[in-house]
């Protein structure tokens, strides 16, 4: 890069692959003279936010103010653009700027030819924020724009039972999820879970027992497992399920309720219902589901 000329490296695209990769590099210092540079033209709001970013990383007394100036800056140039709007979004969510991503992704998720992206994106936000009523939120969103995505309706359906969410809607769609797809994981594993809620367990069980063994091995899926064993005392058979959900991972609401029917068996009284507002317990990238993409994310 050193030897280009800087005619050839100076303006887009080359300039933003280059400060891209002092990015990558975390080279903050490098970042920031380049991004000092003359404007990029139409994409000059990327060369303020690669500075806002450099500076923020900089961790000087300034770094912060610094920053909200310059993003600022580039949410002010990109107003009312979608299409550059975006590739603010998607930078915010890579540099792992919770507060300005869920900004730029909500107001994007009103524009239909973005909503999508949007949406599972915010998705992930909450997800990993545990902030489970605007999950729930989202995920009625999803549901409402794709009701024929079951990954998306099982997501919907299981949330709302743990969360006591429009319960008589959640177990609606349990139901027709399964139904569209039995031999689906998390469609069979939520359709079990809302017969247990219904006081059906022995119903819900027998959906279990229609899938593989190794299945329910998955951490989320052996919570279910677990619960709808112990809620007919077969505490020696939820032993393992019990173990491999507390290997996890597993999402707060599902500890809640594998706690809760614990609890019942040892006469204890149960826990309240988790709070819809945010708790963060974030989960490493290593050890979330597959996808956290709603449509295809596991139980």
């Amino acid at each position: 890069m050193d030897k280009l000329p800087a005619a050839a490296t100076a303006k887009p695209p080359a300039a933003i692959a280059i400060a891209a990769a002092f990015a990558e590099q975390r080279n903050w210092s490098r970042l920031r003279r380049w991004t000092r540079s003359e404007s990029w033209g139409k994409e000059d709001y990327l060369r303020l936010a690669y500075q806002g970013f450099a500076a923020r990383q900089s961790r000087q007394s300034s770094a912060d103010a610094e920053f909200d100036t310059l993003w600022r800056a580039a949410l002010h140039a990109v107003a009312d653009q979608p299409e550059k709007e975006i590739n603010l979004a998607r930078l915010a969510t890579k540099w792992n700027l919770p507060i300005e991503s869920e900004a730029l992704w909500s107001r994007l998720s009103h524009i239909p030819a973005c909503r999508r992206e949007a949406l599972d994106a915010l998705y992930k936000l909450y997800r990993a924020n545990n902030d489970l009523k605007k999950l729930y939120d989202v995920l009625q969103r999803l549901h409402d724009a794709s009701p024929n995505e079951i990954g998306i309706t099982a997501n919907l359906a299981r949330l709302g039972l743990n969360i006591d969410q429009n319960t008589k809607q959640s177990q609606e769609l349990a139901r027709q999820a399964y139904e569209r797809a039995p031999d689906d994981l998390s469609c069979a594993v939520t359709y079990a879970f809302s017969l247990y809620a219904q006081g059906r367990t022995t119903e819900g069980l027998e959906i279990l027992q229609k899938l593989p063994p190794e299945a329910l091995h998955e951490s989320h899926a052996a919570v279910y497992a677990a619960v709808l064993l112990l809620d007919v005392n077969q505490t020696d058979g939820a032993k393992e399920y019990i173990q491999v959900a507390k290997r996890g991972p597993i999402y707060a609401e599902e500890k809640r309720v594998l706690e809760d029917e614990l609890a019942k068996i040892a006469g204890v009284s149960p826990s309240p219902t988790p709070s819809l507002s945010p708790s963060p317990t974030p989960t490493p990238a290593s050890t979330t589901p597959a996808s956290e993409s709603p449509p295809s994310a596991t139980p």
